[in-house]
């Protein structure tokens, strides 16, 4: 039974990529994971739970991933790094998977939503040491990690829906960036993320 339960939830992030959830049926979920209408309903209540489900699995795979990642590094800078590699190195291994957290794909059901916004709030988590670590960003505004995380949300779920999973290893060093710059200072967070500066102009003769 497990092993079905399994099917399921493996079935739904690909029923779901294809269909969308307002699209999304029992009979597609079934028909993806090979087992029958009976089985379905011994698992699950309906397809939003299953959605649910496989939402808190997908998203408990990230952050043990994430979690693993920071705490092999000690300082916050690095662990930002090394967050966004993981994150996307997440994606492009199960894009399905990813999918499932996306606030496009769950925005048709508040349930969904809500479930969402409470996985955001622990990568918010994880970025707010930054606030004690950086000086500069202490007086960072209360919404700070918050948008730095939906906005790096977007760029990777753009990818992921439009199947662009290739080009996703390409942006870890200008999110990294981009998520640094409040806390270091643009130089620096170009520094850290690895992306090299200008060249520099010669003004002789």
């Amino acid at each position: 039974m497990d092993d079905q339960r399994q099917r399921l939830l493996s079935a739904v992030a690909t029923a779901l990529a294809e269909r969308g959830y307002s699209e999304l049926s029992v009979a597609d979920i079934i028909g993806a994971a090979g087992v029958s209408r009976t089985t379905f309903y011994e698992q699950f209540d309906h397809k939003r739970e299953c959605v649910l489900v496989a939402h808190e699995q997908a998203f408990k795979r990230l952050a043990d991933e994430l979690v693993r990642s920071c705490t092999a590094v000690p300082e916050w800078p690095a662990k930002v790094v090394v967050a966004v590699s993981t994150a996307i190195s997440f994606a492009v291994r199960t894009p399905a998977e990813a999918r499932l957290l996306l606030p496009e794909v769950l925005a048709a059901d508040s349930v969904l939503v809500a479930r969402g916004l409470a996985s955001n709030d622990f990568l918010v988590g994880l970025m707010r040491p930054g606030r004690q670590q950086c000086p500069r960003a202490a007086a960072l505004p209360e919404l700070t990690e918050r948008a730095l995380i939906s906005g790096a949300t977007s760029v990777i779920g753009r990818r992921l829906l439009y199947d662009q999973v290739d080009l996703l290893p390409a942006l870890a060093p200008e999110l990294t960036e981009l998520i640094l710059i409040p806390y270091l200072g643009n130089e620096e967070a170009a520094r850290v993320a690895g992306i090299a500066g200008p060249p520099s102009v010669s003004t002789a003769d």
